[in-house]
């Protein structure tokens, strides 16, 4: 058997060259998939928020005990707990008494010793404040000077904009005021200001009447653009100040007053999902480091064709209107509960199975689904999951937050493992930048460059092409036999290509030798497909119909987390998102082009803003522009037998990787 048709099986392992880096940095690396073992365990509840405050670490939730890392003794810690992030040792001196449920939100204070508190309580070790307060971090009492009005009801979620303390949650009024799921306070008093009073209302899906669920109409979740010009808000509601606005909205933070930006909404979460379960089914935001865009994760249940329940999904803020979806990314019915956005990723939370799930699939792997237990980071670009793989299982009701910092994200969760039980975190976890994977920039190749031809008549050949003239055939070490191979491309050193046992397989390639080949299945994981979810199955995956069609591919080239391809007898070029790192393959295909040439295209490359295509029946090379991801113009001939001799009329082509 030939090297090219032997292979071993590639698993979740990265198709881009990827080391541990020799520092850690946020922008160009995803986190260790190793936890850290400096974090307290936490022995009940549920772990709602947690912030870095000066050098501490301080956690809120349903909690009430806790114990160092090291230690099995038990200490009471009443819903609200810090630690030394160096060490995982509780702070013996923060034990504030909250008398309530749960602390939902915590933030750093308006100093490095302090920590603004919310969620559902009246009291902090016996002075009254409700749902929100000022703690101060060395004693854990009760900041006096901080002293907000009364609010109704839970605040669920906090952030700090233009010298201004910004909340959100069920409530109706502060102070007697009403404040509709939105106010702003100063955050030295506490005192109620007028900056944010934008009213959120009505259900997303209860009426009066109605059998289905009945949720708090406000705010779920907020998060302000980096740099300081919007907020964004989720929730039950369906307005904001009388615009209509269905779970989602952004408000422009003005200098002396924020307010609905009238340019920017959406009608993506106006589906009901499973009404009979969930008046309002968004759980979390948040913003990319740069603010271009935003990522919204949910719940609803399966709600069929067209409806974007358990998803995560990204939106552009710069967009105007009816803002659509940059991209949808599907678990197949499973919750996601929290989002984190770094420069390099999307994290998201949740009790999930999979990702990458078809949006038909209902607690089943559809086609194209990845087992991705409880966490999962996606590509930025179009959803689809990296190979990271920090795990959660058991998976619980789910991880309710992420937070990303400097150092690496932290996961609140209502279980105890990270990996499959292989670390125990009890209800908190850290996953550090130092040790992960460093995203290396992707490099398909360029003019003038040598693009290689190869099929069943012999040996490949390369041919350098400056875009304009073809050079002289080279002879190249095959490595195989070529005869099987259906279309193929280039990534930095790899080379991805379809083969007619409707495999896709890769090897390394530096222009002179091949590395051994390997078939790339990301959906069989061997770590987890015989591991039961506890929801009557395995995560086994399933490979999308990508690979039903490679055996009748003709050619294919990749950009920008797009694979692109034709299929013999097809007057469409198709394309399916891909993520060469992991090797996953969406599994929903679109249609870039439609015209009669793509039924007899062989093999294409891309330049920039040019792409290359090679005709089966006269051997011709073509050029034509590229534009937004399709091709655009009419064809110019490059190169062919009647032009310079040369034909392109093989099995395939594909253009070096630099």
């Amino acid at each position: 058997m030939s090297a090219l048709l032997s292979s071993s099986v590639l698993i979740g392992a990265g198709l881009v060259a990827v080391a541990p880096a020799a520092s850690a940095s946020p922008a160009t690396q995803l986190v260790n998939e190793q936890p850290s073992s400096d974090t307290p365990n936490i022995k009940d509840g549920t772990t709602y928020d947690i912030t870095e405050v000066g050098d501490k670490v301080v956690v809120g939730g349903s909690f009430t005990e806790a114990a160092s890392r090291g230690s099995s003794q038990r200490q009471p810690r009443n819903m609200l707990l810090a630690f030394d992030p160096d060490t995982g040792k509780l702070d013996p001196d923060f034990t504030p008494d909250v008398d309530g449920k749960a602390v939902r939100a915590v933030l750093p204070g308006p100093t490095d010793d302090t920590v603004f508190v919310a969620g559902t309580f009246t009291s902090i070790n016996g002075t009254a404040r409700r749902h929100l307060a000022l703690l101060d971090t060395d004693t854990g009492e009760v900041v006096p000077g901080f002293d907000p009005p009364s609010i109704s009801h839970t605040v669920k979620t906090l952030r700090k904009a233009n010298g201004h303390l910004l909340a959100g949650g069920n409530f109706r009024t502060v102070g007697g005021t009403n404040r509709h799921g939105l106010a702003s306070f100063d955050p030295e008093s506490g005192a109620l200001d007028d900056y944010l009073a934008v009213a959120l209302d009505g259900h997303h899906n209860w009426s009066e009447g109605s059998p289905g669920a009945k949720g708090s109409v406000g705010a779920k979740a907020i998060d302000v653009q980096p740099n300081g010009d919007s907020l964004a808000v989720i929730g039950n509601f369906t307005s904001a100040d009388g615009q209509a606005r269905d779970q989602i909205a952004r408000i422009d933070l003005g200098a002396t007053a924020a307010t609905v930006d009238e340019d920017w909404s959406t009608s993506a979460f106006e589906t009901s999902c499973n009404a009979n379960s969930f008046d309002s089914y968004v759980r979390d935001v948040d913003h990319s480091p740069d603010g271009s865009y935003l990522v919204v994760a949910t719940t609803g249940g399966w709600g069929g064709e067209g409806e974007i329940c358990d998803t995560a999904t990204r939106f552009e803020t710069d967009a105007t209107g009816d803002v659509a979806p940059t991209w949808v990314e599907y678990t197949g019915a499973d919750t996601l509960r929290s989002v984190a956005v770094s420069a390099r990723s999307v994290y998201v939370g949740g009790h999930q199975r999979w990702q990458n799930n078809s949006p038909d699939a209902r607690g089943v792997a559809g086609p194209g689904a990845v087992p991705r237990p409880g966490i999962a980071a996606l590509d930025p670009r179009n959803g689809v999951p990296l190979e990271w793989n920090g795990a959660r299982h058991p998976r619980g009701v789910g991880a309710d937050v992420l937070r990303l910092t400097d150092s690496g994200l932290y996961v609140g969760q209502d279980t105890n493992y990270t990996g499959n039980r292989e670390h125990y975190r009890g209800r908190v976890a850290f996953f550090p930048f130092a040790g992960g994977a460093t995203v290396a920039d992707e490099n398909t190749g360029s003019l003038p460059g040598d693009v290689y031809l190869a099929g069943a008549d012999g040996e490949p050949i390369a041919r350098h092409v400056d875009g304009t003239t073809v050079g002289d055939d080279q002879p190249v070490d095959g490595g195989g036999t070529w005869a099987d191979v259906r279309g193929a491309f280039m990534v930095n050193d790899t080379l991805y290509y379809g083969y007619r046992d409707d495999l896709l397989r890769k090897r390394t390639f530096d222009g002179d030798s091949f590395g051994e080949a390997k078939t790339v299945d990301p959906y069989s994981d061997p770590k987890w497909s015989d591991v039961q979810t506890g929801s009557g199955q395995t995560y086994r995956g399933t490979p999308p119909g990508f690979y039903g069609e490679l055996s009748a591919v003709t050619g294919m080239l990749y950009t920008d987390g797009r694979l692109y391809y034709t299929t013999s007898g097809s007057s469409r070029l198709y394309w399916r998102s891909f993520n060469p790192r992991s090797g996953v393959v969406n599994g929903t295909a679109h249609v870039a082009s439609e015209m009669d040439r793509w039924s007899i295209a062989g093999g294409m490359f891309l330049d920039g803003d040019t792409l290359y295509v090679t005709n089966r029946d006269n051997g011709n090379l073509y050029k034509t522009t590229w534009s937004d991801g399709r091709p655009e113009g009419t064809l110019t001939t490059v190169s062919g037998p009647a032009v310079d001799g040369k034909s392109w009329a093989t099995g395939t082509t594909f253009l070096l990787g630099n």
